[in-house]
């Protein structure tokens, strides 16, 4: 085992004053702010620019000219999060432009600068900078999520940068838990959590429930410090948000969108959030142990050096800032996906991996950790620290073609609609289709159907009830006509029209069952489970 760093040798604590050099974790810092934002915004545009269903949502509040209208709507269904995020770019957007790629390329700046700042602040803690910056870098291109999240007009990139910062004010305060400035921050930090996403609370209560150990384990009562201020964060959430959180939540109702986690569907959510070589390794049939190996071996790494580094007492492991940012990460980690799972099993389905997205981080500091615990330090010469420009080209052109293969919206009906009569409205069955296409004028007119009746039927896609639901609030607040509610669907309005029929969706079938609707002409399309039908009254 290499020589490892464990916050209490005078002799290690000097080599790491020579070893980390500041200002050389600053520039690399800045590297990788720069690396990532070149990569992912040149990849915006060597990809259709379409927006997907969710950033259609987010660009129509975000284009509100009523900022108060905007909250109005957000409240209303439209958006199930708080409203940090459309406030935040509603302010960029009006102030500077409205343009959908650049506000995609706001999401990316924040995503680059958390991982610049989180690289930084780890290598205060631990490692080298070229070797963290190696590292970060490596984990940051194989994790699928980044790659899809960081360039949507969505609430994810703040998410990640407020549990970053929080993260790390969590960390400080678990070392010095009665500095004012530090409870502050956290006040301030954890509010923003909650209000940059729902998720924050679980977040919020894992970092109260490793408090809440510190507390137990040392004794030591200014750790009741840092619980209150976590029960004042909850406590101004409580009050100034959840009787809007609650209309927000009628959207789930009957059920959740989100199906219920299995065991191997668990696996790949939390896989998600971990580097890996390929997501659609996951899917293959003989290496569908890959995501339960990954999460085992970060799990187990976590168990196996938090057991042996927590035999000592509490006063030496406390001293030991970087692993205890290892333990308050891999608690976190866990207890998070923990309480997920089980709001998801016992209440709402809500297991998602890009809700976990800023759980991410912890996992990169994780594998930092543990890399330097069995490997130690090493020193590059001059040679291999010219290797790292290579490097860093490598990592660009990767993250490049990566994202680039991964359009949001992929428009893959769009062809099939070229040969229609393009006097009559193509109805689709869900949003994922109606907003893009209705958004960006894909089609001559495209429409939607508000049936509540069959959205509710038994058996149907779990997305319809909140389609529905959120699409009525999308007509209600921005009075888009071409949603059509059920009592204007007749002959009169609509006497000739094409539907794309999807077999997981149970809408038109009910109206041709009922003979309201013939079906003049089936038209096959080559997508599974698709078919496009010309009907009249």
């Amino acid at each position: 085992m290499g020589t490892f760093y464990d916050g209490l040798s005078p002799a290690v604590l000097r080599q790491r004053d020579v070893s980390v050099n500041r200002p050389r974790a600053l520039s690399l810092g800045v590297g990788i702010f720069v690396l990532l934002s070149v990569s992912l915004i040149t990849s915006l545009f060597l990809k259709n620019s379409w927006l997907w269903m969710d950033e259609v949502l987010s660009d129509i509040l975000i284009a509100d000219p009523s900022i108060a209208h905007m909250n109005k709507a957000v409240v209303s269904g439209m958006d199930a999060n708080p409203p940090l995020f459309a406030n935040l770019y509603w302010l960029i957007g009006h102030s500077i432009s409205l343009n959908t790629q650049f506000l995609r390329v706001v999401s990316i700046l924040i995503f680059s600068l958390t991982i610049a700042l989180f690289f930084y602040y780890s290598t205060k803690l631990i490692g080298t900078p070229i070797q963290n910056f190696v590292l970060v870098t490596c984990m940051v291109s194989l994790t699928f999520l980044n790659l899809s999240l960081a360039t949507q007009i969505r609430a994810y990139a703040l998410f990640l940068l407020i549990g970053c910062g929080y993260f790390i004010t969590i960390h400080q305060l678990s070392i010095t838990p009665n500095r004012p400035k530090l409870l502050v921050a956290h006040v301030l930090l954890g509010v923003g959590l909650l209000f940059a996403h729902n998720f924050g609370l679980f977040y919020l209560a894992a970092s109260g429930a490793f408090f809440a150990l510190l507390w137990l384990w040392s004794k030591e009562r200014k750790y009741l410090l840092v619980i209150g201020t976590h029960g004042l964060i909850l406590l101004v959430w409580l009050v100034s948000w959840y009787p809007s959180f609650a209309i927000q939540s009628q959207a789930g109702k009957p059920h959740s969108w989100i199906p219920l986690p299995t065991f191997l569907s668990f696996f790949n959510t939390v896989g998600e959030i971990a580097p890996n070589l390929s997501s659609k390794l996951d899917y293959n049939p003989f290496l569908l142990w890959l995501p339960i190996a990954r999460f085992v071996v970060i799990a187990g790494l976590f168990l196996y050096i938090v057991l042996k580094k927590t035999k000592a007492p509490f006063r030496e492991v406390i001293r030991d800032k970087a692993f205890v940012f290892y333990g308050l990460s891999g608690f976190i980690y866990l207890l998070t996906i923990g309480i997920a799972l089980t709001v998801s099993l016992v209440h709402t389905s809500i297991f998602l991996s890009r809700y976990l997205w800023p759980s991410s981080l912890l996992v990169i500091y994780q594998l930092i950790y543990a890399y330097y615990y069995f490997f130690g330090y090493r020193t590059y010469n001059r040679l291999s620290s010219g290797l790292l420009w290579v490097y860093v080209l490598f990592v660009g052109t990767f993250i490049v073609y990566q994202n680039r293969k991964l359009p949001h919206f992929s428009g893959d009906i769009l062809p099939y609609f070229e040969g229609l009569d393009k006097s009559y409205p193509i109805f689709v069955e869900t949003a994922d289709y109606f907003l893009p296409i209705w958004f960006h004028k894909l089609a001559p007119r495209v429409c939607y159907l508000l049936d509540w009746q069959t959205a509710v039927t038994p058996g149907n896609y779990l997305n319809a009830t909140v389609e529905h639901k959120i699409l009525k609030s999308v007509r209600d607040n921005y009075q888009v006509n071409d949603i059509v509610p059920k009592a204007s669907f007749n002959k009169t309005n609509f006497p000739h029209f094409y539907i794309v029929d999807e077999d997981s969706q149970y809408q038109i079938e009910e109206f041709i069952k009922q003979g309201q609707v013939k079906v003049v002409k089936t038209i096959p399309v080559a997508i599974q489970g698709h078919r496009i039908l010309e009907c009249t009254f």
